[in-house]
């Protein structure tokens, strides 16, 4: 059982880390995405 569970750290800690560094290699795309996100947001709001 431990085993299982030391193996579900891993993978976390392995996706965590495939994340942030697909995060810092896109980071202009992330960037751009976010900033249209947050404009919709803010034209829904404006709108209602």
């Amino acid at each position: 059982m431990t085993e299982i569970n030391l193996d579900e750290i891993k993978l976390k800690e392995l996706l965590k880390t495939a994340i942030v560094e697909v995060l810092k290699e896109q980071k202009e795309v992330f960037s751009d995405l976010l900033a249209e996100i947050i404009e919709d947001i803010a034209l829904e709001k404006a709108i209602k």
